[in-house]
């Protein structure tokens, strides 16, 4: 195998791979990666069982083969290299890596019989959407999947796919987040299917312009296909909570505030907080919001004041100070509507304009606060 590429070009797409390689595997061909050159093709596999990456670059190919070489260690090494033209070659059990006066080999792989099969390309049902819209999709509901493993339907985000209709739900039992689009393409059965969370963040990492994808699944699998990339993963086995039960539907009081007016509030204000319990208190009143925190272990305290459209009763409800932080950067409006019920009931938090293209609505659950 024989190709020569500017090296930007080949590390723009090594650097979609180097996520799902681990540092460390028990299965140590899983810490490798391929390399497929056919004429003027180059093809790069790279997994870690449970997702799999296969991408595909233009480069001057001037001999067909295939190679296995440790990924990060082949990732490290035409990162180090200048922005020129390099060239990548076997040599017998080695790979020479060339660019100008700068010379690498690394070691070939020879039991690549033992790296992980490409999962067959799926077909079937499938949805299509626009890659930016997933991107968008996807940085919204994703970060407030739960780390907890013992939980693991709970790691992941659910996508329930309707007829045109597209609903993906995150959470990590403290907060929620519901999107919701009306307008992708698919004519199938009803399904619903729980994609981790990994998967998805290299999903995203991988979109960089504006195309079709198409997302094909079965029981078990789901594929990515869109330009040069396919990506497939595994699902999460397991039924998702029963997420609309908890979506409070008498939240009478309504709340409007502008968004970065409050986050800046909110980062100042949680310099007060306690590190750990990072307890931040919101104050209802006609006309304002006042944001406060206290911790009697260090002696510090610290109180804000916006302005804020509410004509309800005077509220008091406590949040996580990096929760809710997190929940309002994701609204894409200036302002916003927070729609409650009591001091112990769980918030809605939505746009207060309507996006064209998808709904989104959020809920955060209350922290205990002593009133006295």
């Amino acid at each position: 195998m024989i190709f020569s590429t500017l090296k930007s070009n080949l590390m723009n797409q090594l650097s979609l791979i180097n996520p799902i390689l681990p540092s460390h595997s028990a299965k140590p061909i899983t810490e490798c990666i391929i390399l497929s050159l056919k004429d003027n093709e180059l093809t790069v596999t790279a997994t870690d069982i449970s997702v799999t990456l296969v991408n595909k670059v233009e480069v001057n190919g001037v001999e067909n083969g295939t190679v296995v070489v440790h990924g990060k260690k082949f990732i490290n090494i035409v990162k180090s290299l200048p922005d020129v033209v390099m060239t990548v070659k076997k040599d017998g059990g080695m790979v020479k890596i060339i660019s100008n006066n700068i010379k690498f080999e690394l070691a070939v792989t020879e039991d690549y019989e033992d790296f992980p099969s490409t999962p067959k390309s799926l077909s079937g049902n499938f949805i299509t959407i626009d890659t930016l819209k997933l991107k968008t999709y996807i940085e919204k509901t994703v970060f407030t999947v739960s780390p907890d493993q013992l939980r693991a339907v709970l790691t992941g985000v659910l996508f329930s796919i309707k007829l045109n209709q597209l609903i993906m739900v995150a959470t990590d039992s403290v907060r929620l987040v519901k999107l919701e689009d009306k307008s992708v393409r698919y004519e199938g059965e009803d399904t619903d299917m729980i994609l981790p969370a990994k998967s998805l963040q290299i999903v995203s990492n991988a979109i960089d312009r504006n195309e079709e994808c198409m997302i094909f699944f079965e029981e078990n699998y789901v594929e990515f296909r869109f330009g040069a990339v396919v990506i497939f993963s595994r699902l999460i086995n397991g039924k998702y909570p029963a997420y609309q039960a908890i979506i409070p539907a008498n939240n009478q009081l309504k709340a409007k505030f502008d968004k970065s007016a409050t986050i800046s509030a909110l980062s100042r204000v949680s310099l007060a907080c306690n590190p750990v319990t990072k307890l931040i208190k919101f104050n209802f009143e006609k006309g304002q919001l006042l944001i406060n925190t206290e911790d009697s272990n260090s002696s510090s305290k610290a109180e804000e004041s916006i302005p804020l459209d509410y004509s309800g009763e005077k509220m008091l409800i406590g949040f996580n100070s990096s929760k809710i932080s997190e929940l309002l950067k994701n609204i894409s409006t200036d302002m916003i509507l927070m729609e409650i019920n009591s001091g112990r009931k769980p918030v809605i938090i939505k746009p207060f304009e309507s996006n064209e293209s998808y709904d989104i609505m959020m809920l955060l659950m209350p922290s205990s606060v002593d009133n006295s």
